[in-house]
């Protein structure tokens, strides 16, 4: 087949319209036969499923509190209570004392039987006390009338106190406005969390809510629903007591179901989303696996097409991509089909030539540019350093310190012989260790009793390796001007090297003043070529990647002295260069 005669297969775009035509267009026919069947049929079957759970949940829930009700008023009959409440004269203190011991025990016997009680209480005016399954304390009268009157008004029988849930009975049981006082008070304080808890094992997935509303307290099981604006109108008209409807909170739609219950004067209500709610469509399963079966097959065509068409020339174009970034400037791509990537393809082979041309030509200018400079540096003698070096002299000669004038004439032959050969561009490491060595001497001299030097020993098997002229002396010589020259006294430079089967280090620190993070940054930046501070050091680090590769170069860090600490890598010092 040409495939000139097709257009759409030359166009990328066109292929993932048209593919991802071919997969919804199926799917959505389908859905949609499916949908209209079923969606009638499975609300009413999960609003009569969610309906019955909440009220049969609401019912159990207000029978337990019944029965903690009754255990409540069995134990306004107590003995020890009614004794305590009426005849407390008629004890001494140790009665006294064991009545209400016995009497917390009946309170503790409340308490246990149910894990939504906290704590049960007998406030008892006559004795001035209030006594709790747990704890014995003095009454608050305060209290004690705040629970009486909200005993006494009507509406739920579970009331909201100072944070928590309280069901209280007074005896003797007094009316509303009556200015007779009761003997004692039971009070059962009822855990807020326990029910929050309790609700939430209704919840058959995490996007299920359960909102408890009264018109005092709000107990809820989430964060997305903490009110409902239909719930006042179920706690004022009583006549529905079950109801179910759809509402929606936060752009979510959800399939609410809302059950009255007297005792706790409250509505309980459940809300399931209703995207959530068609999941049980087992009488449409003949529908499904022929929808899952037609999808996976167009799934897995789709898939082989992307593949062949839009994966692997993609793949193979970020392949390339990873070997440019490693600097492989040789590897180059093609395409078969006539379409975008081959243009794409062309392009970047094109761009490759261009990128190798480019950096071949500045690489070799700079490192040409740079040893220029090198040769400049090294045919001219830092005048400074000749005037110290002559200064230095002249105090030698005038003290008539013939010994050290004696060596420090042979040091700077030394240093001053192996600054202007030129013939040779490498030197061996034993060389360029021993030439720093005598500038190191010479400095020392200069700064005579400011600075102390620790030159360390070069390994013997590293004596051997060629390496480019100067390249430990010039950092030296940065730590001399940059670190060490303003300190008036108790500059210390260490020099010292360590060698591997993989690499040399040659190690020069110092204790001159500390740099900051963004000094240290700026200068190992200048070592990149960009924002260049130091033709010195950048010459050495260029010099070292040129001859040993991307592994070798100069590193600038804090040292631990307090100063600059640079590291000339060598890498593979096994091998040969």
């Amino acid at each position: 087949m040409n495939i000139h005669k097709l257009p759409w297969k030359k166009n990328v775009l066109r292929r993932l319209i048209f593919s991802f035509i071919c997969i919804l267009l199926p799917l959505f026919v389908l859905s949609m036969i499916i949908y209209n069947w079923g969606v009638h049929t499975l609300k009413q079957e999960i609003s009569r499923s969610m309906s019955s759970q909440v009220s049969q949940y609401f019912g159990n829930l207000e029978q337990e509190f019944r029965r903690i009700q009754l255990l409540q008023y069995d134990c306004l009959t107590d003995d020890n209570l009614n004794a305590l409440g009426s005849i407390p004269e008629s004890m001494n203190n140790i009665e006294r004392m064991e009545s209400i011991l016995r009497l917390q025990q009946r309170l503790n016997a409340i308490r246990n039987s149910s894990t939504y009680i906290v704590d049960v209480y007998a406030y008892i005016p006559s004795i001035q006390k209030k006594v709790s399954a747990l704890t014995v304390g003095s009454l608050n009268l305060d209290e004690f009338n705040e629970l009486k009157d909200v005993q006494n008004q009507p509406g739920s029988q579970l009331r909201d106190h100072s944070g928590g849930l309280t069901l209280s009975a007074a005896y003797p049981t007094t009316s509303p406005g009556s200015s007779r006082k009761p003997i004692f008070m039971l009070t059962v304080e009822f855990s807020k969390p326990k029910l929050q808890e309790n609700l939430m094992k209704m919840a058959n997935s995490p996007e299920e809510q359960l909102l408890l509303s009264n018109p005092e307290y709000t107990i809820a099981t989430g964060r997305e629903i903490s009110s409902d604006p239909v719930i006042p109108a179920f706690l004022s008209d009583h006549r529905d007591m079950n109801s179910t409807r759809t509402v929606d909170f936060q752009d979510t739609r959800y399939l609410a179901v809302y059950s009255y219950s007297p005792f706790f004067d409250a509505v309980l209500s459940k809300y399931v989303p209703v995207s959530g709610v068609f999941e049980p469509l087992e009488k449409f399963k003949s529908w499904f696996v022929m929808l899952a079966a037609v999808s996976v097959l167009i799934i897995v065509l789709y898939s082989l097409y992307a593949y062949k068409y839009i994966h692997k020339p993609l793949f193979k174009l970020v392949k390339a991509f990873r070997k440019v970034e490693h600097e492989d400037f040789s590897v180059r791509i093609a395409h078969d089909v006539d379409d975008e990537f081959r243009y794409i393809y062309a392009r970047f082979n094109s761009m490759l030539e261009n990128v190798e041309s480019l950096v071949d030509q500045v690489y070799k200018q700079q490192i040409l540019t740079h040893r220029a400079e090198l040769k400049q540096l090294q045919s001219q003698i830092n005048p400074h350093f000749l005037y110290n070096s002559f200064f230095i002299l002249n105090t030698l000669a005038r003290l008539g310190d013939n010994e050290n004038l004696e060596q420090f004439t042979n040091q700077l032959g030394v240093y001053f012989q192996f600054i202007t050969r030129s013939h040779t561009e490498e030197v061996t490491l034993a060389d360029e260790v021993k030439h720093a060595k005598v500038y190191t001497e010479i400095q020392t001299t200069r700064f005579y009793g400011r600075n102390v030097t620790e030159f360390g020993e070069l390994p013997e098997k590293a004596g051997g390796l060629m390496v480019p002229r100067l390249i430990l002396q010039p950092v030296i010589e940065n730590a001399f001007n940059h670190g060490l020259e303003q300190r008036p006294e108790g500059g210390i430079l260490k020099v010292h090297f360590q060698h591997t089967a993989d690499e040399m280090l040659l190690m020069v620190e110092d204790n001159g003043s500390e740099l900051s993070g963004e000094r240290l940054e700026a200068m190992n930046r200048s070592l990149t070529g960009k924002d260049v501070e130091t033709t010195g050091l950048l010459n050495i680090h260029l010099r070292l990647r040129l001859k040993y590769g991307e592994g070798s170069g100069l590193l600038l860090e804090r040292s631990g002295l307090g100063g600059l600490k640079a590291t000339i890598r060598i890498a593979d010092t096994g091998k040969e260069p």
